[in-house]
């Protein structure tokens, strides 16, 4: 994928995942939402406009400022970050690298279809109601507390339009989805999980097609992408036969 995309890609997930404040400076964003999540706690260094002599100024700046609010300084390094050296400024400094991520993407008329499971039921809302978060705070590392904050981090969600599944058995929800669409036809998915006892039944790949078919279509939605660490195999083999590819790729360096 080209600069000018990838760096379209990071507004994306910008409007899909809204921190609660944000700072401009020389051309980086500098988010800030609590330290729940390291997308929404992170410098995004889409763009530089300042010189070689300002770089390390400007880094102390954020480093000051997530540690007022007591949080690590942690930049998203995509593949085009700004300035150029950045990453090697960063690792003199003592920043490590953390969560490798591939962004992958498929057209929505590509995806490789199944069958949905139809011994689940598949409910869509517009809000990210209780049962959605209780599920997520049982199977993730983020309890209750966290988890209601990425709520108030999915109020934000603003221009682009967003829905939330959840995957029920007998009543019972064991899965969540969230899907988030941007006026270019590309739909965000995120939180997609299903509960450890009724895995490898096809629970997530019809929580896709639920999406694609009862909602993604209907506002004329074109591409679907998604983020997943390098290192779940599961998840990146699952994603693989569904036909998606690599869009791009990024990784963080935190200072500890």
């Amino acid at each position: 994928m080209d600069p000018y995309s990838v760096k379209r890609f990071q507004e994306y997930i910008m409007n899909a995942f809204p921190s609660k404040f944000y700072y401009f400076l020389n051309g980086w964003v500098v988010r800030f939402t609590g330290g729940i999540t390291y997308r929404a706690n992170s410098v995004f260094p889409i763009n530089y406009i300042g010189d070689e002599t300002q770089i390390e100024k400007d880094i102390e700046v954020v480093e000051k400022e997530y540690k007022k609010y007591g949080l690590p300084t942690i930049f998203t390094m995509h593949d085009y970050f700004k300035p150029e050296n950045l990453d090697e400024i960063l690792k003199i400094r003592g920043y490590k690298e953390d969560s490798h991520t591939n962004a992958l993407i498929s057209e929505i008329n590509e995806i490789k279809r199944s069958e949905i499971n139809r011994y689940y039921n598949y409910e869509i809302y517009n809000n990210r109601i209780p049962e959605f978060s209780n599920l997520l705070a049982q199977y993730t590392n983020k309890d209750e507390e966290q988890q209601e904050i990425i709520t108030e981090i999915s109020r934000r969600i603003t221009i682009p339009k967003k829905c939330f599944i959840l995957a029920k058995f007998k009543e019972k929800v064991v899965g969540t989805l969230m899907g988030v669409l941007n006026s270019e036809g590309y739909v965000y998915v995120s939180d997609l999980l299903v509960a450890p006892d009724h895995r490898r039944n096809n629970i997530a790949t019809s929580m896709i097609f639920t999406l694609i078919d009862e909602w993604a279509l209907k506002n004329n939605a074109r591409y679907i992408w998604l983020q997943v660490e390098v290192q779940n195999r599961i998840a990146n083999k699952l994603y693989e036969d569904l036909e998606f590819r690599k869009a791009y790729y990024y990784y963080y360096l935190k200072l500890h």
